[in-house]
C-alpha cells in the first residue's frame, strides 16, 4: 500500500525534529498504541507501525513522555493521516499526520519536547 494525499495542504513547511527516543503515540478513544513518534513539528507527527493505516483518517492521539526534570508530560491532540506507506523493513509502515486541533498548550509541550528530546539537542522551529 502506498497511498498519499496529495494537495498543497500536504505540503511540509517545517523542520522535522528526530528525537532520541522511539515515543509511543496513544489513540485517546481506546488507550491502544497507534505507533512510536519518528518525527514532530508543531504540525504534525510520522509514527512507524507494524500495519498500514487509512489515509484520510482522522485520530484522536496523545503523547507521555518525562521532561527533563522527570515531570510527566502529555499532549493531546487531532489529527488526519496524509499518508501511509510501507517501510523499507517491510514488517513496518510510516504514516505521517497533520493536526488538526491541537491547543496553545499542547504546543508548547511538543516544543518541550523536542527541546528536551531531539537528536540535534533541540533547537527551534523554522
Amino acid at each position: 500500500m502506498n497511498t498519499r494525499m496529495d494537495d498543497a495542504a500536504n505540503k511540509r513547511d517545517l523542520k522535522r525534529h528526530y528525537l532520541i527516543y522511539y515515543l509511543r503515540v496513544f489513540n485517546r478513544v481506546n488507550g491502544e498504541v497507534l505507533g512510536h513518534l519518528v518525527d514532530i513539528t508543531t504540525k504534525g507527527v510520522m509514527i512507524m507501525r507494524d500495519s498500514p493505516i487509512e489515509v484520510g483518517g482522522n485520530y484522536s492521539m496523545r503523547l507521555r513522555w518525562r521532561n527533563s526534570a522527570g515531570k510527566l508530560q502529555l499532549a493531546d491532540f487531532e489529527g488526519v493521516c496524509r499518508w501511509s506507506r510501507p517501510d523499507i523493513n517491510p514488517d513496518f509502515y510510516g504514516a505521517g499526520f497533520a493536526f488538526t486541533s491541537v491547543s496553545q498548550e499542547h504546543v508548547e509541550s511538543i516544543r518541550e519536547l523536542i527541546h528536551d528530546l531531539a537528536i540535534s539537542g533541540g533547537g527551534e522551529e523554522e
